[in-house]
């Protein structure tokens, strides 16, 4: 029994290095959900590594034992572990998990119920407050839709469509990361938002706090309040921030900074019953500075008429901007 807890702790310890890395893939989860959900041990071995991870002990020790065996689902305790986990950077290592001791799951038995998994999405022209039973709050811009992770040992969102504004409750033991395909972006507390403007371009702004944002590849920033980051496929674009506590979309305006035609007329869209459609898709590449009323499809498209020389109609569904 003290051997299968020995490698049950070494596993847990190994899923605590793996799972704090910047990019997790699906499968990569998978893995992580069957396992932990395999015994309600697991989850109290995870729980107090990741304790450990977030004094340094973990860390230390981790470093100190070099090659570990991969993570993974089997609990057999092998030879190789075994020999292994004597070592002196995991005697170090479980000393201190002894002297930690913090528990900080409460009912190991039902573990599934401890995973709840819920999908929010709104129509074009509705926004919504969701309240997450950590004390965050996403805030959906129109024609957006997300689905929401919670577990005892993550919080995750998936930005599937548009864009939301995330106000995130601090936790020491829990991060909180949004993936919005092809951009991850990881904090701990701070209020940020993501946009999923089109299937390349992602647009991430923070209003307070840092977050960390990861593209794959081995690409990868660190975003202070103030400032955020525009992708484009491999093309990257620092943005100003304008200093308020959150994105002038939700009072229903969009601040736009040398900003193609293309993502003022996505995010205009998001806004307004009758959509804004461009005869002519050379003119979604023309840029486009200044604040814009969200709510005002017709002040929106006479302003830029003004500025690049063009014209628009309304139809009985659509409005028309073309030269």
């Amino acid at each position: 029994m003290a051997q299968e807890t020995h490698v049950i702790d070494l596993q847990a310890a190994q899923w605590v290095d793996r799972m704090r890395r910047p990019v997790l893939d699906s499968d990569t989860t998978a893995d992580f959900d069957r396992w932990i959900l395999k015994d309600p041990r697991h989850i109290e071995s995870y729980a107090r590594m990741q304790t450990l991870w977030q004094s340094g002990g973990l860390e230390a020790a981790l470093r100190g034992i070099a090659p570990l065996p991969q993570a993974g689902n089997d609990d057999a305790p092998g030879k190789e572990a075994l020999a292994r986990g004597r070592n002196r950077g995991w005697r170090r290592m479980g000393q201190a998990a002894a002297l930690a001791g913090i528990l900080v799951v409460a009912g190991v038995a039902g573990a599934p119920s401890l995973v709840t998994e819920t999908q929010y999405a709104t129509a074009r022209g509705q926004t919504r407050t969701v309240a997450l039973s950590d004390g965050s709050t996403i805030r959906m811009n129109g024609d957006t839709r997300i689905a929401v992770r919670m577990a005892p040992w993550s919080r995750q969102v998936e930005l599937q469509r548009g864009e939301a504004f995330f106000d995130v409750a601090h936790e020491r033991l829990r991060g909180f990361a949004v993936d919005a395909g092809g951009a991850k972006v990881s904090v701990l507390g701070t209020a940020f938002d993501v946009d999923r403007v089109d299937r390349d371009t992602r647009v991430i702004q923070v209003y307070r706090g840092m977050v960390g944002v990861h593209a794959g590849s081995g690409r990868q920033w660190r975003l202070p309040a103030g400032s955020g980051l525009e992708l484009e496929g491999e093309r990257v674009r620092s943005l100003k921030g304008s200093g308020d506590k959150r994105p002038d979309w939700t009072q229903g305006w969009f601040e736009a900074n040398e900003t193609p035609v293309r993502q003022l007329v996505q995010r205009l869209n998001r806004s307004i019953d009758r959509p804004i459609v461009l005869a002519d898709p050379s003119i979604g590449a023309l840029l486009v500075t200044g604040r814009f009323p969200m709510r005002e499809p017709k002040s929106v498209l006479e302003m830029v008429s003004v500025v690049h020389d063009l014209r628009w109609r309304a139809t009985s569904d659509r409005y028309v901007l073309k030269r």
